[in-house]
């Protein structure tokens, strides 16, 4: 199996984390993060070569993160 290139997605809208999945699931190896936080704990075990950020969130914004 061929390594794909992996993303992760952080936003606090599950549709837009749908969104994403769905458009770049077949290609890329997609995790999703619904806030900050979350997506810290994602990348204690997830080496992305991409995050795809939402700036807006409540509690630990884009910028923080």
């Amino acid at each position: 199996m061929e390594d794909r290139y992996k993303i992760l997605a952080v936003d606090d809208d599950p549709a837009n984390l749908f969104i994403v999945s769905e458009m770049l699931g077949d290609e890329f190896d997609v995790k999703n993060a619904a806030s900050g936080e979350e997506a810290f704990i994602v990348l204690e075990t997830f080496t992305p070569h991409i995050i795809l950020l939402d700036i807006m969130m409540p509690g630990m914004d884009g910028y923080e993160v």
